[in-house]
């Protein structure tokens, strides 16, 4: 992964997608307003860095991408969708693909054990499993940047298929151009995926079947209403999959497009996935939200989001077993959630290019805890004689779990400003630790503490960590 990324332009002739708007006068799509110059230069003018990180990342492989800008410059002619290419482009640092072509023997055996109906999906799993530690054991460990292996006609392909998505779709009407860039437009939803043509094989095995055999919902002013839409699809898709939750997942996960749309047993999160996609595919703005830690109840780790035409985002509490916004378990609590995004944050980025200890954080994950949570942002001393120990301005905050071996589990990182560990919107009711890096591992550099539901912050003795009385703050480990 290269971190020596920052915001971008196109450089030599100054061909950045604002100056593309500029000499174009693109209308915008919704509305019919003409785009000022203001406009276009927000939209578009970054600094070349980024851009150029990203295409020597690629390596041989740069002519792929320069094709793809060359294309929306040069042949369809059109700066939204070269400013989608360069989002893609900039943004690909972040993300991988299986660099061993095993992996296709791999899914072509999946595809004939998922076909075969004399199996039960326990026995699927158990075959798969058992092919998975006699061959394909090290194949998660080999991977390559996308940058390195995508291909232009690929790339344009997504664009184009998104792009008309957005711009044609009845429930796609609400969403602006950097809400298409983000819940529409990538070309993938999980690392390791296959690069093919998902949003083809999920509508035609699903969605199309589905619209044409549902009246489904117009509002007053005739137009669809995306919930509707999306839960319409939810709902027949469950009706016409076989959904065998399992809990092992040390089998290789099932990640191109002909298994998705044949998949018998997976994990929560498997299904998860496979709804998120479905939405895509439908053109239905969605997103992955994630908890780093496991649940008190019985909850989702992973769970799929979509942006509502009100502008709510509504979270399903589980995958296809649940409509979608009818209520998000409202009496659990947690330290942390994240969104996975294709898009680089940037504070993660800096984090593991500067810290001194590097915890695993990726990069592609954005903080939306206090749209679940109460959250507070915490600014908490730290003994002087315990700092002067700390090799790193960044520490750590870790959530208690219900483990003895290790009872607890990082969330988020933060930083030592002013004598204070300072880190921002954490889930209330949660036991806490904080950590800080002394040049040799982690330590833990303050008492442990509850942050309570009224934000405020109870002290106690690291010697009752184990005690059951403390159990109800307490998360599981994952």
């Amino acid at each position: 992964m290269s971190n020596d990324v920052a915001p971008t332009e196109l450089g030599a002739g100054c061909r950045c997608v604002a100056c593309w708007m500029l000499t174009y006068y693109i209308l915008m799509r919704r509305g019919g307003l003409l785009l000022t110059v203001t406009t276009a230069l927000l939209a578009g003018c970054t600094t070349r860095s980024t851009m150029e990180s990203a295409l020597n990342q690629a390596g041989s492989n740069r002519t792929e991408l320069e094709a793809v800008l060359n294309h929306y410059r040069d042949t369809d002619i059109n700066p939204q969708k070269l400013r989608a290419a360069e989002f893609l482009i900039e943004n690909m640092p972040a993300h991988y693909s299986y660099a061993d072509e095993r992996i296709h023997e791999y899914y072509d055996y999946a595809g004939r054990i998922l076909a075969d109906k004399s199996l039960t999906p326990e026995q699927q799993h158990d075959s798969l499993l058992a092919i998975t530690a006699r061959k394909y054991r090290d194949l998660s460990s080999h991977t390559v940047p996308d940058a390195q292996v995508i291909k232009a006609d690929f790339l344009i392909d997504n664009i184009d298929k998104s792009y008309a998505q957005w711009t044609t779709c009845p429930w796609t009407g609400h969403l602006t151009f950097d809400e298409y860039l983000e819940w529409i437009l990538p070309y993938k939803f999980a690392e390791l995926q296959a690069q093919d043509h998902w949003r083809d094989t999920l509508y035609a095995r699903f969605c199309a079947p589905c619209l044409e055999e549902r009246t489904l919902y117009k509002n007053d002013a005739e137009y669809y209403n995306v919930v509707e839409v999306a839960d319409g699809v939810r709902e027949y898709t469950g009706k016409h999959i076989h959904r065998h939750i399992v809990d092992d997942a040390t089998v290789l996960p099932l990640l191109s497009d002909h298994l998705q749309a044949s998949m018998t047993y997976g994990t929560a999160s498997d299904y998860s996935l496979m709804l998120a996609l479905l939405m895509r595919s439908l053109g239905v703005p969605a997103a992955l939200d994630e908890t780093p830690v496991g649940p008190r109840g019985n909850a989702s780790t992973q769970w799929v989001v979509i942006l509502s035409d009100r502008g709510d985002q509504l979270a399903t509490e589980w995958d296809f077993k649940t409509k979608i916004g009818e209520g998000f378990f409202p009496y659990e609590r947690g330290p942390k959630v994240y969104r996975n995004t294709y898009s680089i944050n940037r504070e993660r980025e800096e984090y593991l290019r500067k810290s001194k200890y590097k915890y695993p954080f990726e990069v592609n994950r954005r903080d939306v805890t206090r749209q679940y949570f109460l959250t507070s942002n915490l600014s908490l001393p730290v003994d002087n004689a315990v700092k002067k120990h700390l090799k790193d301005k960044y520490v750590y905050i870790a959530s208690a779990v219900r483990k003895d071996d290790n009872p607890w589990q990082i969330v988020d990182f933060g930083k030592i400003k002013g004598g204070k560990a300072c880190f921002n919107d954490m889930g209330r009711e949660v036991l806490y630790t904080i950590m800080g890096y002394d040049g040799t591992g982690l330590i833990e550099i303050t008492d442990p503490f509850i942050l309570h539901k009224d934000g405020s912050v109870e002290y106690i003795s690291a010697d009752t960590i184990s005690s059951a009385s403390l159990d109800k703050w307490k998360n599981c480990a994952l």
